[in-house]
């Protein structure tokens, strides 16, 4: 069941806190290295002691930007910088105040959130935050463990080819802390059998455990693995079963367009006949040439007329025909000619049975 509302319900804080902490833990080692580079972070931090408390002004952090790109070095690993599609965000909102490089570039909008189109609606967003908060608390405070996948996938288009890109995200939730507020509420048995049998309903969990009894505090890093080959081979498969794939215009277009962000060829054009006997049926003819073209006139041609060319061989061979280049491919017909005008250079041509 989905909340009434899709304004989170919970109190967060941007805090660096968590970090702080994991951060002394590892480098609180007897090594002289680490103890070395330990003093000199603590000096920093004694210097900069706003950022050991809830950080509400984001400017705070440009004035500390160097101690701040130091001690995210734990989250962010300096070998993955330049590699990685990442950012942290405030718990439970999608507004970035540290990212990547490629995060900024190909999934960051201006005001600092995630673009694209996501795989869910917003009233979905909002029911997947507050579960995901009420799970936290379970775990942290009431020992009930609850394995609950809810993946999102975000699809943007890339600035270079303008084709789709998807991404899945993955969030690391281990620099936030959940902080009970007020007396500690107590669950009867009978309130953990109705939480178990409600895990789902956002208002029942409200009801049980007020959000108002907790905070999060810390900050989420998302990294952003690229999916696009298995989000377009899915979506192909479902595609293909459809008939009005291959037959209607709208079908084959959105055939053509997930096989160019298949393939990253953004200049890759399909096009489907189908042979019986001695004639030719063009099935898709938004696919053909300018006009001088030998698709150009007709729907219906006739075998003869690709005598020679490659078309005519990768039948006879009954075999895919690769060609790299039309310009140097030996004994070309007119067909192949007219192709070379229109700008194509290479082709795969391959009988399907």
């Amino acid at each position: 069941m989905k909340p009434k509302s899709t304004k989170f319900p919970f109190t967060c804080f941007l805090s660096l806190e968590p970090l702080i902490r994991v951060w002394r833990q590892a480098m609180s080692g007897t090594q002289p290295v680490k103890a070395a580079l330990a003093e000199k972070m603590r000096e920093a931090l004694d210097k900069a002691p706003e950022l050991l408390k809830p950080i509400e002004d984001l400017r705070v952090l440009d004035r500390h930007k160097d101690l701040v790109g130091a001690l995210m070095s734990i989250a962010f690993p300096t070998a993955r910088w330049g590699k990685d599609y990442a950012a942290a965000f405030i718990p439970f909102q999608f507004i970035s105040f540290y990212e990547t490089p490629l995060f900024r570039r190909f999934l960051m909008s201006d005001e600092g959130s995630v673009k694209g189109q996501k795989n869910i609606d917003e009233e979905q967003m909002a029911w997947g935050r507050v579960i995901n908060a009420y799970i936290g608390i379970l775990e942290e405070f009431y020992g009930i463990d609850v394995d609950f996948d809810y993946p999102l996938i975000v699809t943007t288009t890339d600035p270079e080819t303008g084709l789709d890109r998807h991404f899945r995200m993955d969030m690391d939730c281990q620099f936030v802390d959940i902080k009970r507020v007020g007396k500690a509420r107590a669950l009867s048995k009978a309130d953990r059998k109705r939480l178990l049998a409600n895990l789902t309903d956002p208002d029942v969990l409200m009801d049980l455990l007020p959000p108002e009894d907790f905070e999060f505090h810390g900050f989420v890093v998302v990294n952003f693995v690229d999916v696009t080959d298995q989000e377009v081979i899915s979506s192909l498969k479902r595609d293909l079963i459809e008939k009005e794939s291959i037959f209607s215009q709208k079908g084959f277009e959105r055939l053509e367009e997930k096989m160019k962000t298949f393939l990253k060829q953004p200049d890759l054009h399909f096009g489907l006949s189908a042979i019986e006997g001695e004639r030719v049926f063009i099935l898709n003819p938004r696919f053909k040439l300018e006009q001088g073209c030998i698709y150009a006139d007709s729907h219906h041609l006739r075998r003869c007329d690709f005598e020679g060319s490659v078309f005519d061989q990768a039948v006879q061979k009954g075999e895919p025909l690769v060609i790299e280049d039309l310009t140097v491919y030996p004994n070309r017909t007119p067909l192949e000619e007219e192709f070379i005008q229109k700008g194509v250079r290479s082709l795969v041509v391959a009988p399907l049975y």
